[in-house]
């Protein structure tokens, strides 16, 4: 969000089970309070996001695959070489898309014709 002034609230009654849901999805989201009840407001539904194990994970396996890249470069042969860049190039490319849906931005992939339409 951008940060501008918010200089107006807007008060709700709620049960003490309803505050208490929605604050644990705002956490789990990593949302304030604030932030989670407008985005719902907004017709945005915000998503859990994993936990930071989860992502300390997923740069294990860039680091792994940067490994992969660098070996690749010293092998002597031209065969092991393809063997390291394209496993480098498999991991990187699960590492890219785990990130994007674990941060809910996958990005739209590209229709691709063959023809038979």
């Amino acid at each position: 969000m951008t940060n501008r002034t918010r200089n107006l609230g807007i008060n709700i009654r709620v049960t003490s089970q309803e505050k208490r849901k929605i604050e644990q999805n705002a956490k789990k989201c990593k949302l304030t309070v604030s932030e989670y009840l407008r985005q719902l407001a907004m017709k945005y539904e915000p998503k859990e996001l994993p936990s930071d194990d989860i992502f300390r994970s997923i740069l294990r396996l860039k680091t792994l695959a940067e490994r992969f890249y660098k070996n690749s470069e010293a092998a002597s042969r031209e065969n092991a070489r393809r063997f390291y860049k394209e496993l480098a190039d498999s991991l990187m490319q699960i590492q890219t898309e785990t990130l994007q849906l674990m941060t809910h931005t996958k990005q739209d992939q590209e229709v691709v014709s063959d023809g038979n339409d």
